[in-house]
């Protein structure tokens, strides 16, 4: 009996060490998708906001509160999706509900904003080389 514990408690640890290389390689592939995204969102608003004197700051600010915002939107859908579908996986499968664990909000919000902030510094490095009238003439 103990040999099954045993073994039951290693393949239990590393379903565990799979779990978190596929949250840190998800969140790896995150990063650039969010510069993508933002890079290709930073048009002619900056450039003009800049030309009616708007400062760097102010426009970090404005791209971040965007990023977040939709991050915030993305992540609360994400957590009520994934708290439904592991109810179902887990009747199905298990015959139970999944509890859900309290710590799990407060740590993904930490790495939601680490990827937010990592994934929009490249398009905030774009935004603050922006010459107002280049942008405005369309180059």
């Amino acid at each position: 009996m103990r040999q099954i514990a045993e073994s039951e408690g290693k393949i239990l640890e590393k379903t565990q060490l799979l779990m978190l290389l596929i949250t840190a390689l998800n969140l790896l592939s995150t990063a650039p998708g969010v510069s993508n995204l933002v890079s290709a969102n930073i048009s002619r608003e900056p450039g003009l906001l800049k030309a009616i004197g708007a400062t760097n700051l102010g426009l970090i600010l404005l791209i971040l509160t965007e990023i977040f915002i939709a991050g915030l939107c993305g992540g609360a859908l994400g957590y009520v999706v994934s708290l439904g579908l592991a109810q179902i996986i887990g009747t199905t499968v298990f015959g139970s509900a999944i509890v859900n664990n309290a710590a799990v909000l407060p740590i993904v919000s930490v790495l939601m904003v680490a990827v937010l902030l990592f994934g929009s510094l490249p398009a905030i490095r774009m935004l603050l080389s922006l010459q107002p009238a280049e942008v405005l003439h369309g180059r």
